[in-house]
């Protein structure tokens, strides 16, 4: 069954990245939403100058883009300069991270994954839950899966 779910990410609250805390301070915050989507989600991060870098890698397919601040984000160890409005994908299981150092504020980045990445988006519904009592999957339309167009007459696009 599938879902429709609308919302604005304003009204969502940022969740603290303890696994980036230095000397007790956050330097690091997200939230997630399009969650419900089958195939893609989406990750804000709010990250601070002198957060800890973590390189990793995942299965899924990303788009990192940056919205404000500056961030140096390596992929496959070749640094991309993300000032606001610019991006940089990151192929599956290509080994990447963020290097906050000398933004002017806040590098506030917001990624596109393919397909979702559910360790993201269930520890985000959790967070929400137990601190703002908010019960993610309860919101939304459920709806049939559709495997042809609902109206046969209109366009499909490729």
């Amino acid at each position: 069954m599938a879902k429709i779910q609308s919302g604005n990410w304003n009204d969502l609250p940022w969740m603290p990245n303890h696994r980036k805390d230095v000397d007790g301070k956050v330097l690091c915050y997200e939230k997630c939403f399009a969650v419900e989507c089958a195939n893609i989600m989406i990750n804000m991060g709010k990250m601070y100058n002198g957060m800890p870098i973590g390189e990793h890698s995942h299965p899924h397919e990303q788009l990192a883009t940056c919205l404000e601040g500056e961030v140096d984000y390596y992929v496959d160890g070749i640094p991309y300069r993300l000032t606001p409005g610019s991006w940089v994908n990151v192929p599956p299981h290509y080994p990447h991270y963020a290097h906050v150092y000398r933004s002017p504020g806040p590098c506030v980045q917001m990624d596109v994954f393919t397909p979702t990445r559910k360790s993201s988006s269930d520890r985000y519904k959790q967070f929400l839950k137990e601190e703002y009592g908010i019960d993610w999957d309860a919101g939304g339309r459920e709806v049939p899966d559709l495997t042809s167009p609902k109206n046969p007459d209109q366009e499909v696009r490729d």
